[in-house]
């Protein structure tokens, strides 16, 4: 059985990474998953697969919740995955992990995961994460965030940056699709 160089450097690093001797709770193993993201990929998608997707969808339209004629956050899927394909690249992973988290907790929270639960229930999942408070093993271990003290907490920062980003920026980003917000907010008079 020949191995390829590569090969055996992934595994090595995978290896080393998962037990976490080169860095905090297996950032190597992590980012290597980040690369080779596994599932098949989201309608539209570059990079999440569709259990992925369709939790973020979920988290974004928390965030920016439908209102009358105007669409929540869930669009906003698209902007994340184009950024995080090219210039947020950086956060691949803590993306693949946060979401991972996510549904760790509401696991242990409602024997669910997150898409699964009632509004009310994906709300209150949100908000321990928000408050820093959110059960499971995978926010003990992530470290995301300048400040890396609380996991949970500076992931749903980054998404809450994100889905405001993507839902109220440029729609050449891939956000706001349709002009949606902007026609919202009174920037482009609607037809």
């Amino acid at each position: 059985m020949k191995i390829m160089r590569r090969d055996f450097f992934r595994t090595v690093l995978v290896g080393l990474g998962s037990m976490g001797l080169l860095g905090t709770g297996g950032r190597i193993y992590a980012l290597t998953q980040a690369r080779e993201n596994t599932g098949k990929l989201a309608p539209g998608c570059n990079f999440f697969n569709v259990f992925q997707a369709r939790t973020l969808e979920a988290i974004c339209e928390q965030i920016v919740p439908p209102d009358g004629e105007y669409p929540g956050g869930r669009g906003v899927l698209y902007y994340i995955d184009n950024a995080l394909t090219k210039w947020l690249a950086h956060n691949r992973w803590d993306y693949l992990a946060g979401l991972e988290g996510i549904n760790e907790s509401t696991q242990l929270m409602f024997g669910k995961n997150f898409v699964d639960l009632e509004w009310d229930q994906q709300t209150r999942v949100l908000e321990e994460i928000e408050r820093g408070k959110a059960p499971g093993q995978i926010w003990t271990r992530l470290s995301i965030g300048p400040e890396r003290e609380n996991s949970s907490r500076n992931f749903f920062n980054l998404v809450l940056s994100h889905t405001m980003q993507g839902y109220y920026g440029d729609p050449k980003y891939g956000g706001n699709r349709d002009k949606v917000s902007w026609k919202m907010i009174g920037y482009i008079l609607q037809n």
